[in-house]
């Protein structure tokens, strides 16, 4: 199974911008829009420095990590700077800080998880931690438990920066943004992007 998801994260990763074929966005554009200002705003309002932001996204790199992990159908994992309103992600292009409202703007659902056994003073720490890979590579051969020190795919940065493990420089040899569930506890929820009800109430909110 190790074997088989890896292969699936690194072929995927090649055809990253093709769309899903099993998930797909609202018709409407504006109720879009105003899905990803809700969820955004919602965001800001619980999460904090060093909570895990985990998602399902649109390409079909995200169909084939989410089918092939057990567990929540998860595809992306992120760490939130609550200071700047920002999220530091690993993606094929490299370490990267971008606002909360473009990853949001691209998923599916959004969840966010509190790392388990850390402090707020301890999550900022990491958050510290994850803005100094800022600019690295992304980790491809780390799908296959082949360790670069200096290199990172999503949901291992995010448990780099945020595991004791981070101090003393080990790490999982592979661990997916599923995996990430087992170590904190679920703080918010968005829904289905496309749900009626999630709609109905972005729109509602946002008029």
């Amino acid at each position: 199974m190790t074997r088989l998801l890896a292969l699936l994260f690194a072929t995927a990763a090649v055809a990253c911008s093709r769309p899903s074929v099993i998930v797909k966005r609202p018709v409407d554009t504006k109720v879009d829009a105003a899905v990803t200002q809700l969820w955004t705003s919602e965001i800001s309002n619980v999460a904090r420095d060093g909570d895990w932001i985990l998602t399902r996204s649109y390409v079909l790199v995200g169909d084939a990590i989410s089918t092939v992990t057990p567990g929540e159908s998860l595809s992306h994992a992120s760490i939130y700077d609550a200071k700047r309103g920002t999220v530091i992600e690993a993606v094929s292009e490299g370490i990267r800080e971008i606002p909360l409202s473009k990853l949001v703007g691209r998923n599916h659902y959004v969840i966010v998880v509190r790392p388990a056994n850390m402090s707020a003073a301890d999550q900022t720490g990491a958050v510290a931690r994850a803005h100094t890979k800022v600019g690295g590579k992304f980790d491809i051969s780390g799908m296959f438990g082949i360790d670069h020190a200096d290199a990172y795919y999503c949901s291992e940065l995010v448990y780099w920066a945020s595991q004791t493990e981070a101090r003393s420089g080990r790490r999982e040899r592979i661990i997916t943004p599923s995996d990430l569930m087992r170590y904190g506890e679920v703080i918010y929820w968005s829904g289905k992007r496309d749900d009626n009800q999630v709609m109905a109430l972005a729109a509602h909110r946002t008029n």
